[in-house]
């Protein structure tokens, strides 16, 4: 199974790296380096990694005077591997965003397990991991994550203008007809936040629709992102619908808002003010169809959970949201209540 990767963090090695650790690179946080990795074994741990050749330094000479055909674009390589599968198989593409604690062969295993989880819509899966390996003091670790989440933002958002440009094509004939998905976990919702202002910043006012769907699996975020202009008001402009999926029991979030100080948190009670919420986004509540059982925390559904897998496959679906079976309407809120059974 082939997964497509990019990174921002430290080569093991700056000429054919065979892995990548838990700090940024040494090149700085927007370095990003592209690659693919065929990944194998009955649990999908095992892989072997593919990164693509990068030379950006043409000397100054020819840099001072725009000479720039020496250069070799890593992503320019990897962008044409994953429109290639997108077109040979006439599936979309999603990319998706780790949380807090992932090194990155647990990225790599995580991305293809979800591959596998939700087959029953073949996709083409790009895989954005950031620095975020925690460590045995989490607190610290937790406060580290979300810093290197944040800082992780400019690489990311450059990533998703680079890969939007490349698969939407220049010319009619670049057109892979095909989508390009968002999907985050956890910490990967507030790295996302930080990928939007990024990209606030380096278009101005105006914000083009990059992506189909966003679906945001237990966000660790603040409850009240959706209302400021300097977390996610503007991410609905992003793609043509936003989905939350949130879990009030969800144990995880609910350590990140007593202990770590944060507010209320996104991905347990959802979003403060739901019916505020511009109609393109979406609250699903997920907590009556999770079993403790199948997950403890309540904090990794969205890789486990076999309704909220039929959910978000009759979301990629493009099925409106009052028809996708097995929600219920909650009308005082404007959200909705997956149904056991």
């Amino acid at each position: 199974m082939r997964i497509y990767f990019a990174t921002n963090r430290n080569p093991d090695r700056l000429d054919k790296p065979t892995g990548f650790g838990g700090h940024f690179s040494p090149s700085g946080l927007t370095d990003l380096r592209f690659g693919s990795a065929e990944v194998s074994g009955p649990g999908l741990d095992r892989y072997t990694l593919e990164v693509a050749p990068e030379k950006l330094d043409v000397g100054a000479a020819k840099a001072s005077v725009g000479q720039l055909a020496g250069q070799v674009l890593g992503s320019q390589a990897v962008f044409e591997q994953v429109r290639a599968e997108m077109v040979a198989g006439q599936q979309d593409c999603m990319v998706f965003i780790h949380g807090f604690n992932v090194g990155f062969d647990e990225a790599i295993s995580r991305t293809a397990q979800l591959k596998r989880f939700y087959g029953g819509r073949p996709m083409t899966w790009v895989l954005f991991t950031w620095p975020s390996d925690g460590s045995m003091l989490p607190f610290k670790a937790y406060a580290s994550d979300r810093d290197d989440a944040r800082a992780s933002g400019v690489a990311l958002g450059r990533g998703l203008q680079k890969l939007a440009n490349f698969l939407h094509g220049s010319r009619p004939e670049d057109f892979c007809g095909q989508r390009v998905h968002l999907m985050t976990h956890s910490m990967g919702g507030y790295a996302l936040r930080w990928a939007l202002q990024s990209i606030l910043g380096s278009t101005g006012s105006g914000l083009r629709r990059l992506l189909e769907h966003i679906l945001m699996f237990a966000p660790d975020e603040d409850d009240d992102a959706f209302e400021l202009a300097h977390k996610l008001r503007a991410l609905p402009d992003m793609a043509r619908r936003v989905s939350v999926y949130h879990n009030a029991g969800d144990l995880a979030l609910v350590t990140s808002d007593v202990t770590k100080g944060n507010p209320d948190r996104l991905g347990a009670a959802g979003p403060r003010n739901s019916r505020a919420l511009p109609d393109k986004v979406t609250v699903i509540d997920c907590e009556p169809v999770l079993s403790l059982r199948q997950d403890p925390k309540g904090h990794g559904y969205y890789a486990l959970n076999t309704a909220v897998r039929r959910d978000v496959l009759a979301v990629l679906d493009g099925t409106a949201p009052l028809d996708v079976k097995g929600r219920q309407y909650q009308a005082d809120t404007r959200t909705y209540r997956l149904r056991k059974g």
